[in-house]
């Protein structure tokens, strides 16, 4: 199998879209589990990279900075034609990896994101109310992100984090509800600050073309004509919404190609009209083209070799752009994947949750079997971790419990083993 250099970007669910190089050093989140109290910190990593924190939480690197070189970090196939083999009928089990997050008073929506951090062994998981929080352990423990010194205090639900490429402790979270809507981390998580005034995204996407990381784009939660777009590292925003065509659906789900070249995926709750399904520009937001016609949901996911895949809503398959978006192909139809985020697996494999099932693809996305037992429930989304070699599933709940109100659920989150080297 042929292997090179990897840009991963998450959608979780999850995790898309974030992203983040495997050629560079890994930084580890400290060991630190969580307290008698739960409320342990995970601090940066003993080796930082090589930048430096403004005042207002920017990155004052140089641009080429890099980490350095690990040989723990985790090498993925250049194509999903690279791809492994069907996996063999799956046995084993799913085991609760909530930890500590159970019972945490939170409000409708509480387990609102999970994230595997794709440059070492750190989930991130974003709870309403209660911010973000980090287990090195598989989810064992967990312990709160932002507790240093300045961090802002996050309580929105968590939608998405971004992981950058060449600086592997700086990332981005977006979510909606409650306070601000976009955040960035330049140390793993010690701090965390807001990125202007922005509220309730469901979507941030940022132009890793541009080594100073200026043009960020981020979607919004079930509103239709507001896109917000910044070229100052996310100081300040301007809304291009009105720029789109009128009548497009929710600006939920933004990707930037690069500095002029956006995507936008639409979708509303009839999923009925013109507007619906995937927009293109080329030149910042002034123009758009409607380059897909059938709603889409959940974040994009970039492979490594620049294949765009995107989940079709109401269950009705996926799509993908070989061409950064310019033309799309069905890859598979209705029912056989759950509409969510899709992932990559490092040896180039697809995978998503399937109807009852996490399942897999080998052939880009054409086919797709079973890549794990029953799932415990419906999951909200999907993550993968390479070093933990499992699969998590979430889910969220809005029981309109009082005191302290709709806390985490004692299943939150379900882990189930899969070994990508040899399933």
């Amino acid at each position: 199998m042929t292997h090179l250099t990897k840009q991963i970007c998450f959608c979780s669910a999850v995790i898309l879209c974030g992203c983040s190089s495997s050629s560079g050093g890994q930084s580890r989140a400290s060991d630190a589990g969580s307290t008698a109290d739960g409320t342990g910190t995970v601090g940066p990593s003993p080796t930082e990279d090589a930048t430096s924190q403004g005042t207002d939480g920017s990155s004052t690197a140089s641009p080429d900075s890099s980490t350095g070189s690990d040989s723990g970090s985790i090498q993925y196939a250049a194509s999903c034609g690279d791809g492994g083999g069907v996996p063999p009928t799956p046995t084993g089990q799913w085991t609760n990896a909530t930890g500590n997050l159970a019972g945490l008073g939170s409000e409708c929506g509480n387990m609102s994101n999970l994230s595997s951090k794709p440059d070492e062994d750190l989930l991130i998981a974003g709870i309403a109310q209660q911010g973000l929080w980090g287990s090195t352990n598989g989810g064992t423990s967990w312990a709160r992100l932002g507790t240093g010194a300045g961090s802002a205090t996050i309580t929105n639900r968590t939608s998405e984090i971004v992981y950058d490429p060449a600086h592997t402790q700086t990332f981005w979270e977006s979510g909606i509800y409650n306070a601000n809507g976009v955040y960035k981390t330049t140390d793993d998580g010690a701090v965390l600050l807001a990125q202007g005034s922005i509220t309730h995204n469901d979507s941030v996407s940022v132009d890793f073309t541009d080594p100073l990381r200026q043009t960020l784009l981020v979607g919004t939660h079930e509103q239709s004509g507001h896109l917000y777009r910044s070229t100052d590292g996310g100081n300040t925003w301007t809304d291009i919404g009105p720029n789109l065509p009128a009548g497009t659906g929710f600006s939920s789900q933004a990707l930037v190609i690069d500095a002029q070249t956006h995507l936008l995926g639409t979708y509303t709750f009839a999923n009925t009209g013109a507007g619906l399904g995937i927009f293109r520009t080329t030149d910042g937001g002034q123009m758009w083209t409607q380059v897909f016609s059938m709603p889409v949901q959940g974040h994009p996911l970039v492979m490594s070799d620049g294949t765009i895949y995107w989940s079709l809503s109401s269950n009705a398959g996926m799509v993908k752009s070989v061409d950064q978006g310019q033309t799309w192909q069905e890859t598979v139809g209705q029912g056989v994947l759950v509409t969510d985020a899709p992932l990559e697996l490092p040896d180039g494999r697809l995978a998503a949750i399937g109807p009852s099932t996490v399942m897999v693809s080998a052939d880009c996305g054409t086919t797709w079997h079973a890549a794990s037992t029953a799932l415990p429930y419906s999951p909200t989304g999907l993550a993968y971790s390479p070093y933990q070699k499992a699969f998590f599933v979430w889910h969220f709940d809005c029981t309109g419990q009082s005191n302290p109100g709709d806390p985490v659920p004692s299943d939150a989150i379900m882990r189930f083993d899969f070994d990508y080297q040899t399933q």
